[in-house]
Formats: structure tokens, sequence, C-alpha cells
């Protein structure tokens, strides 16, 4: 698709656009940054795939969960306005603890199983043992250990906007177990193996991943043995669905492209790479980014050995508050960060056994492995469950509990910037009493931010388009 050049829209244009329509000039002040932000944010898919981009920001504003997985960028940047009156958190009261490797956006869509490579084991003939952990460390940054665990009460609370009934103590039960959590797996407590316990959630997750995983579901939803050669093949879509997800063939480019790229792939010895495909309509942040899906096989007779890939472009995340930028720091450059970061964070580095990164010219792009066996929480999912009546609220805080253990357990493996241990720090300020009562203020004040923003969102692109009018100017 061609695109004309593009310009940041100024704020002075923003407000003369905006407070026609916006009512009070505070409202219409926010409205212009939110816009200013989001483009600002946005400039590399503007720029490339404006379509692209506008089926992101109509997801968006489908759903204020959405809403805030789209808008990592929107809630760093806001911490960091000195226009606006912050109150001071009492725990990050030393260097190491302002400068660690975050996970960067721990919603619980982040969540989700993987199956670790166990030598000796086949995961065809024997039932392997999943293990739960953080899926999307794309936004992996250094910065304050707070943050994340605030960020993840965002994703909690935004998750209860969707369940009928949960309202302001649904929400706070689930924060605070948020909060213990993370507090039991930092400082070690002895009811950690209760934090540890799979609640129903977690549960229907997992009886729903095993059941593909065995089915070999995602495989044989993807792809078809060609009848003349009884090798698989990609089903390839003729256009895009609604949601503009799909499967299509590769372009001259793009076959280009991925025939750089997979050049460049860790495959293990014997391996052939059978086919190739675009994919689209994935996530929400991330869903104008170029990806991927290549078919292959470890070289045996037969379909049994065949598995499928996932290459992923990623950017420079968004930057929180720190006292460090982001890279330089332990990695050293891009894909460095987005191979090396997942190994620092996860239970083991081991997790995802096809996890690389590779560079083609100015793109990164991450390999991770894309089968049934890898999956996630769904927030749709909980929300029918919860209209069911399956779920209720001590299944959710059982579910915010569980995150803040994974998350906890995260940061005591995560260095700092400068490669040293936060144990001991981390350990040192939560012995200290409020945590969970700056937490819950806090996911109270986030949250109402979060939802007035939505609302700016949504009327901003009835006015401005599907851009936010970034692809309607020009230099």
């Amino acid at each position: 698709m061609r695109t004309r050049p593009i310009r940041a829209l100024s704020t002075p244009l923003l407000l003369a656009a905006l407070t026609g329509c916006s009512g009070a000039n505070n409202d219409a002040g926010r409205q212009a940054w939110l816009v200013e932000q989001l483009v600002q944010d946005n400039l590399v898919w503007t720029s490339r795939d404006p379509a692209l981009l506008a089926a992101k920001y109509q997801k968006m504003a489908a759903d204020p969960y959405d809403f805030m997985r789209g808008s990592l960028g929107v809630f760093y940047a806001d911490l960091q306005r000195t226009s606006e009156r912050r109150e001071t958190t009492r725990f990050v009261s030393q260097a190491a603890s302002g400068e660690l490797l975050l996970v960067g956006d721990p919603h619980p869509e982040n969540v989700g199983t993987f199956l670790p490579e166990t030598p000796g084991a086949d995961a065809r003939s024997e039932l392997p043992g999943l293990v739960l952990d953080f899926n999307d460390l794309d936004g992996a940054a250094f910065g304050p250990w707070i943050l994340d665990l605030r960020r993840a009460a965002v994703g909690i609370g935004a998750l209860t906007l969707g369940l009928d009934g949960c309202e302001a103590d649904c929400r706070a039960e689930a924060v605070l177990a948020l909060a213990e959590g993370y507090s039991a797996a930092v400082l070690g407590l002895d009811d950690l193996s209760a934090s540890r316990a799979a609640d129903s959630i977690t549960l229907a997750l997992l009886d729903d991943t095993i059941e593909d995983g065995l089915e070999r579901k995602r495989l044989d939803d993807l792809t078809a043995l060609d009848e003349e050669d009884g090798q698989r093949r990609f089903r390839l879509d003729e256009t895009l669905d609604e949601q503009g997800a799909g499967l299509l063939a590769l372009s001259d480019e793009e076959a280009a492209q991925l025939h750089r790229l997979v050049s460049g792939l860790r495959l293990p010895a014997g391996a052939r790479v059978l086919d190739g495909a675009r994919r689209y309509g994935s996530g929400v942040a991330s869903s104008p980014a170029v990806r991927y899906v290549v078919l292959y096989d470890l070289g045996d007779e037969g379909d049994l050995d065949d598995e499928l890939l996932q290459l992923r472009e990623v950017t420079d995340p968004p930057t929180p508050p720190s006292l460090r930028p982001t890279l330089p720091g332990l990695f050293d450059s891009q894909a460095d960060r987005a191979e090396h970061a997942p190994r620092l964070l996860w239970s083991s580095p081991r997790l995802d056994p096809r996890l690389d990164a590779l560079n083609d010219g100015v793109m990164t792009f991450k390999v991770l492995s894309y089968s049934s066996w890898f999956d996630g929480y769904n927030h749709d999912d909980i929300t029918k469950d919860w209209e069911k009546g399956k779920i209720g609220p001590a299944d959710l805080a059982a579910l915010a509990r569980s995150v803040g253990v994974l998350l906890g357990e995260a940061h005591l493996r995560a260095p700092t910037a400068s490669g040293e241990d936060p144990g001991p720090t981390l350990r040192a300020e939560l012995a200290q009493a409020g945590l969970a009562d700056e937490l819950l203020s806090d996911a109270e004040a986030d949250l109402s931010q979060l939802q007035a923003d939505y609302a700016h969102f949504q009327d901003a692109l009835d006015l401005l388009g599907p851009c936010l009018g970034a692809d309607e100017l020009s230099p």
C-alpha cells in the first residue's frame, strides 16, 4: 500500500479541532495530549501502513481492555508529565529498585502457557508439563519495579470493566490479591505454595491448552496436506476477514524478506522449512507489526514432526520513568533485548526452545514457537465464563494473586541495568507496610483515567478519522 508522508499533529491544531466538541477546556487539553501521544507512539505504522493502524485503533475503540493494551506508551508518558501533581511512592528508595529490568506490560493477557523442551521427551506421544509465565516481553525495559506492579493493577482493573456486577469492592479484592501475591513471592512467605495453586480461570486455560495441544489444533487449522506430495502447506485466505485477520500469500518483497530471515534461523539439525505466509490481525499494541508464520519439519517421514514458528517485528518499547535509558544497559541491540530479556525474566531460559531474534536492515523480528501448546488468557473468554456463572469474584482475585506471584518471581530473577541482583533491595522495601494501600489508591486513579481516556479516544476517532488525522497531513 502506497502511503503519503506524514507529520505529527501539533498541539495547537489538536486543541483547535477538539475544543469545539469536547466541552470543558481541561477535557479538550487532555484529549489533545492523548491524541498527540498516540500519534507519536504509532508513527512507524502511520507511515508504513495506515490501514493496519486504523484496524489497531478500531480494536482499541471497541473495548476498554483492548484500549489499555494499546496504550502502554500513554501510561508511561502520563506518569512523567511534570504538569500533573503525583503522589510519591514510598517503595523506590534506592537506585537498584529504580533500574530493574521490567516485564513492561504485565497485564493478564500477557500471561500464558509454555511447553519447555524436555530432553528425552516427545511431545507427540507424552503429555508434557506446561509452565505458566509472561509470554509477551516486548515492553521489557529498565525502570522502577513499582511501575510493573502498578501496570498489572491497571490490567486487572480493565479486566473488571467487562464483568457485570464487579464494582469497586470486587476490583479492590483483586488488586489487593495482586499485591499479596507479589509480596509473597518477593519475601518468600510460607504460604507461597497456596499462591501457586491454579485458580479456576487458569485451570480452564490449562484444560483447553492440553486438549488443543494433543489435537495439534493450530497446525491443523492453518495447514492442510497436499494430495500430490503428502506435504503440508498453509491454508491461505483470499482476503482478510472483517476483523482484519487471516493468512495471505507472500508478496515478492515479503517472500524475499522471509527468505533472508529464514536463512538466519537456528533450527534443529535436519530441519526443513516447508512453507511461509503473512499473518494479520493478532494482538492489539503490535497488531500492525509485520508477522510471518513458517511451517517446518524435523526431517522425519510423514507429517508428525511438522511444527510452526511465528516471526514478529519488534519495535522500540515505550520508555518508563527510569534512572537509565532502555539501551544501552545489558543489551547492545534491539535483537539482543528481544531474545535475552525473556531469558532473564522467565522461570527458565528455555521456556520456548525456539525463541530467537533476527535483524533485517532496520527491522528486528522475534521468533517464537506457534503451536497450540503456547496459549494465553483471553479477556473475552473470562467475560463469557463470568456471564455464565462459571467464575466469580474469588476466581478473579485468585487470578490476580497468581499474576502477582509470577511478577514477584520475575523481579527476583531480573537484573538491574548494572547487572546487579535487586533481591536484597526489593525485600528490604517490601518489609515495610503500606504496599497494598498504595497500590489500591493508584489503581483506582489509573483506572478512572483509563476510562476517561477511552472516551476521549473514541470521540477523537469520530472527529479526526481512523488514524487520528495523522495520515491526512503532509510536511
